[in-house]
C-alpha cells in the first residue's frame, strides 16, 4: 500500500457512546463468559470394517455412454453384446426390447456406425428401463479385447 508524502498522522479514535436513559443501564452491562457445560464423553467402540458396505453408485446415462465410447470402442464382440442384451431381456420390464445386436451376418454386412447406433441405443434402453445397473456392470466387466474399436 502507497501511503501519500504528505500523509497526516490522524489522532486515536474513541468508541461512539449511545445516550442511556434513565432506568436501562443494565442493558449495557459488561458481558461476562459463559462456563462451559460438563459433557460426558461418549463411549468409543471398535469399528468393524469387515461389516461396512457402501451404498451402490447410481449410474447415470452419462456414465455409461462415457464407458461404451471410450478409447473408440463401437461395441462388445459378438457373444459379450449377446450377453449384454440377455441383461436387458432379463431386467427390463415390460417395454419393448430395443434392436437385437448386429451379430453373425447381419454384424458381418453392418457398419462401424450402425453397430454403435444400435448398441448406444439398447444403452439408452437400459436407462429408461431401469436396467442400466446391471447392463452398465456387464459393460465394465469387459476386458479391452472383448470390444470392437473404430
Amino acid at each position: 500500500m502507497n501511503m501519500p508524502r504528505d500523509r497526516k498522522d490522524f489522532p486515536d479514535t474513541e468508541p461512539a457512546s449511545l445516550p442511556i436513559a434513565p432506568g436501562e443501564e443494565h442493558l449495557f452491562a459488561e458481558t461476562e463468559p459463559q462456563p462451559l457445560m460438563e459433557v460426558a464423553a461418549a463411549p468409543r467402540r471398535q469399528l468393524d470394517l469387515d461389516s461396512l458396505e457402501l451404498a451402490p453408485l447410481e449410474i447415470t446415462l452419462y456414465d455409461a455412454m462415457v464407458e461404451i465410447r471410450k478409447e473408440h470402442r463401437v461395441c462388445p464382440q459378438p457373444t459379450r453384446w449377446l450377453e449384454f442384451y440377455r441383461v436387458l431381456e432379463h431386467s427390463g420390464g415390460t417395454e419393448p426390447l430395443p434392436a437385437p445386436p448386429l451379430v453373425g451376418s447381419s454384424g458381418a454386412s453392418a457398419s462401424l456406425s450402425a453397430k454403435r447406433a444400435c448398441f448406444s441405443e439398447q444403452v439408452e434402453w437400459a436407462a429408461r428401463n431401469g436396467c442400466l445397473g446391471p447392463a452398465f456392470g456387464v459393460l465394465q466387466s469387459l476386458a479391452p479385447s472383448e470390444w470392437q474399436y473404430a
